[in-house]
C-alpha cells in the first residue's frame, strides 16, 4: 500500500469510526484497528485513536445550557475527580512497560465490547435488581468511583461515556439531557487532559492522527445528520459484529 492509498483508507476508517461514534458509540473498533493494521504500536495507537475520536466528538457535540440535578459545585467537583483521574490513567499508560498495556488491552476491549452489546440489558438488570436511587443526592465519596473511572478513561477510555451515562442513571439522575451532557463534558475533559500529556510525551503519531483527525470531525457531524435517518437497530448489529471480530483477534 503506496503512502496515498494508505493516507485514504486511514481517512476513510475515521470517517465511519466518527460516524459510529456519534451515532450509536463504538468507533473504538474502527479507528484503533485501523492503526494497528498500519503498524502502529498499541499504546500509541491507543494515545492515537484517543485524539482522533475526540475531535470529532466534541466538534460535532452540542452541549445543553443548564445542567438539572446538579449543582454548580458539585458539577465541578465530579468534574475535577474525572479529570484528575485522567491524568493518573495517562501518566500510568506512559509509565508502564509496553507489554503490560498489550497483555491487559485485549481485556479491556472485550469488557468495552460486552458493554456495548449488552448495554440496555444490563441497564434493565440494574433496574431490576438493584434499588436505584429515586433522586440524585451529591456526595464526596461518590467521586471516588468516578476518580477511577478516570483513570480508565485515560489509560484506555474505550466506552466511558456509557459508563457515566449508567452510572449516574443509577445514583439517581433521570433527565435524560442532563446525562448526556454530563458524559460529554467529563469525558471531554478526561480525555482531554490525557491527550496533553500524550502530546507532550510524544505518544501521538501525527502523520496519521492529522488526517484521521479530519476524517473524525467529518463523520461525526455526518452521523449526527443521518442517526434520525438510518436503522439504529441493523447499524448497531453490525457495529457488534465488527466490535466481535476485532476483540477475538486481539484475544488470540
Amino acid at each position: 500500500m503506496n503512502t496515498y492509498s494508505e493516507l485514504l483508507f486511514l481517512f476513510v476508517m475515521a470517517v465511519l469510526g466518527g460516524a459510529v461514534n456519534v451515532a450509536i458509540g463504538g468507533g473504538w473498533f474502527i479507528v484503533f484497528p485501523s492503526l494497528i493494521f498500519r503498524g502502529i504500536q498499541p499504546v500509541t495507537g491507543t494515545a492515537t485513536t484517543t485524539i482522533i475520536l475526540w475531535s470529532g466528538f466534541l466538534s460535532s457535540s452540542k452541549v445543553k445550557e443548564k445542567t438539572q440535578e446538579i449543582s454548580k459545585w458539585n458539577f465541578i467537583y465530579m468534574f475535577t475527580a474525572c479529570t484528575l483521574g485522567g491524568v493518573a490513567g495517562a501518566v500510568l499508560l506512559i509509565s508502564f512497560s509496553h507489554k503490560v498495556f498489550e497483555t491487559i488491552a485485549p481485556y479491556l476491549l472485550l469488557c468495552s465490547w460486552i458493554l456495548f452489546t449488552f448495554y440496555s440489558r444490563i441497564m434493565n438488570y440494574i433496574n431490576a435488581n438493584f434499588t436505584v436511587q429515586k433522586e440524585f443526592n451529591y456526595s464526596h465519596a461518590k467521586l471516588i468511583t468516578l476518580f477511577i473511572l478516570g483513570v480508565y478513561g485515560g489509560y484506555f477510555g474505550a466506552g466511558m461515556g456509557m459508563i457515566i451515562f449508567a452510572l449516574y442513571r443509577f445514583y439517581g439522575i433521570k433527565n435524560t439531557e442532563t446525562l448526556e451532557r454530563l458524559a460529554l463534558i467529563l469525558v471531554g475533559a478526561n480525555n482531554g487532559i490525557a491527550i496533553l500529556i500524550f502530546i507532550f510525551s510524544g505518544l501521538i503519531f501525527w502523520p496519521f492522527a492529522l488526517v484521521m483527525m479530519a476524517g473524525s470531525i467529518l463523520g461525526g457531524f455526518v452521523g449526527n445528520a443521518l442517526k434520525e435517518k438510518v436503522n439504529i437497530i441493523k447499524l448497531k448489529k453490525n457495529a457488534v459484529v465488527i466490535g466481535a471480530t476485532v476483540t477475538l483477534y486481539f484475544l488470540v
